[in-house]
């Protein structure tokens, strides 16, 4: 008997003896039709030794497996019914033989499905929100061991309602299976794609600033925004989305995704319900960008180099002497191509390695 035609036995043979009508008459007849008077105690001891976690010789399986039978008997003339074999395994290997620690039997291949089912998602099959907050943790730890950054997005679906209004709950959970495997698709190994609940998701990126995380989210809103639907529906898929990351945002679990669920309000703001989302803030990357406040001719005009931008907020770099504006009218600028206007006020400083402060901002 070669080793896939064993394989196939065993397999077929441990799912007989995970049912709870379990016979062991239809156990042999089973058995005998799947493999040899020779090829029996191999078989027998694999199924225990994967059942009990305890290795198994072919002629100590059959002895054993013998004295299981002899339990169950016992046990159904005791209770007036026939007993599952996990009664009757677990009766005999813990109880009588003691050969069992802890009183419970889960074979590896159940215990590593147990595994999976206790950090993923049933629906999208993205991790679920236990292990979000596991991982994320390890990651701020890993950040701050390593000097490194980190970063978190919350995405929270745009008319997920209305697919559910006119098409029902199962086109609603293809939409979410659909968004998962597009969330899946945009990351890399290293980073986490999450459910979070209902039609929200998380998305956790190691080393990976604030800017490239908005640049991850909103790849994956122009992917979903081509979901199909039933034309003349008048119903569109968008995404909202908010980012945060660390130690920029905040040091902590909960107020990283606290920063970012307060970003993702304000992306709902300041989106058009009747068409494409308005980006009101800056969307180009960091390097050789500043912030001019007092950009009316009449104001005395400040500059400093941005740290970082994002929806809710964004923060500078300023000598610890400076005496900027708390709050004012101004402009981002990456000369000579872009200028977009904004109003913020200052909101914290934090002091940076090497000399000078993060000063914190928020739009108003």
């Amino acid at each position: 008997m070669d080793r896939e035609r064993i394989a196939l036995s065993i397999g077929r043979l441990a799912r007989l003896g995970r049912q709870r009508n379990f016979s062991f008459a239809r156990f042999h007849k089973t058995l005998d039709s799947l493999a040899g008077p020779e090829e029996k105690p191999e078989v027998l001891a694999r199924l225990l030794t994967d059942w009990t976690g305890l290795p198994h010789g072919p002629r100590e399986a059959r002895e054993r497996w013998n004295e299981v039978e002899r339990i169950a008997a016992q046990l159904k003339d005791a209770l007036g019914s026939p007993v599952s074999l996990q009664t009757a395994l677990l009766h005999y290997f813990h109880s009588v033989q003691g050969l069992l620690r802890e009183p419970r039997l889960v074979s590896e291949k159940d215990l590593s499905v147990l595994r999976v089912n206790a950090i993923t998602d049933p629906l999208t099959g993205l991790y679920n929100r236990r292990f979000l907050l596991d991982h994320l943790n390890r990651e701020i730890a890993r950040a701050d061991r390593n000097d490194g950054i980190a970063s978190v997005v919350l995405l929270d679906l745009k008319g997920f309602k209305a697919v559910n209004d006119h098409f029902g709950h199962p086109m609603g959970d293809a939409v979410l299976v659909k968004t998962a495997r597009i969330i899946r698709e945009m990351l890399r190994t290293m980073d986490a794609g999450c459910r979070w609940g209902g039609d929200e998701f998380v998305v956790v990126l190691p080393s990976t600033d604030l800017f490239s995380a908005l640049t991850v989210a909103e790849r994956i809103r122009s992917k979903l925004v081509e979901t199909a639907l039933p034309a003349g529906s008048g119903v569109h898929i968008g995404l909202h989305y908010g980012a945060a990351c660390y130690p920029a945002d905040g040091k902590t679990v909960d107020f990283l995704l606290k920063v970012a669920d307060l970003r993702l309000y304000h992306c709902r703001e300041q989106a058009s319900y009747e068409g494409e989302e308005r980006r009101n803030y800056p969307r180009f990357p960091l390097a050789d960008t500043n912030v001019r406040l007092g950009a009316n001719r009449r104001a005395r005009q400040w500059s400093a180099p941005l740290v970082d931008v994002s929806y809710g907020g964004l923060s500078f770099r300023a000598r610890a002497s400076d005496k900027w504006p708390p709050r004012g009218k101004g402009e981002i600028l990456r000369l000579p191509l872009e200028r977009r206007p904004v109003r913020i006020r200052a909101m914290n400083s934090t002091p940076l390695p090497g000399g000078g402060v993060r000063v914190g901002c928020v739009y108003v």
